[in-house]
């Protein structure tokens, strides 16, 4: 079961509302905002409504990918056992490594709190993301992921044998991510 953490996003920093960074051309599936310098997707104030809106996400201009632009980089594989308790599987979930992406976005070295679109968010530092490669996974089991399953993306981490590194990473594996706040 997710839980909403109290939530309020308001990530302004100084930078381009508008840099070099290409333009999505389908319909973004991820956004970063915050702490970025590479922006293709103009500044959300906090009237701008939508689901963005409702998650209070604000920010100057943010770095938006579409599925092309996210299958166009490199992928990473990452299978795991996942599902509600009682009815896990082994799930092959592919996309772009986290740190590709934010890269991409002018942000690394900072930290990524996804949010799902329910709210739930979760601190994830760059030295657990440089270390542990973790992954934006926008397809199961070779299937592009919609929303009302675990997509439109979802963050991945490697399987590990270390029990506390695993349930630390249990919080920081959001699903349905709506957007991601780099700081």
């Amino acid at each position: 079961m997710r839980l909403a953490l109290p939530f309020a996003v308001l990530l302004s920093t100084s930078m381009p509302a508008w840099a070099e960074m290409p333009a999505p051309q389908g319909h973004v599936l991820l956004t970063l905002g915050g702490a970025v310098t590479e922006t293709n997707l103009p500044a959300r104030g906090e009237d701008d409504g939508g689901l963005l809106g409702y998650l209070e996400v604000q920010h100057d201009g943010a770095a938006g990918f579409d599925a092309a632009m996210l299958d166009r980089m490199d992928q990473t594989k990452i299978t795991i056992s996942y599902g509600p308790e009682g009815n896990k599987r082994d799930i092959a979930f592919s996309g772009p490594r986290l740190s590709d992406v934010m890269i991409m976005a002018g942000a690394e070295g900072k930290a990524a709190t996804p949010v799902a679109m329910d709210g739930y968010q979760s601190e994830i530092p760059w030295e657990s993301i440089a270390a542990h490669q973790p992954i934006v996974a926008t397809h199961a089991d070779g299937v592009p992921m919609g929303i009302g399953g675990y997509g439109p993306t979802m963050i991945v981490f490697p399987p590990t044998d270390d029990a506390d590194l695993a349930q630390e990473q249990s919080g920081q594996q959001v699903w349905a991510i709506a957007y991601i706040g780099i700081e």
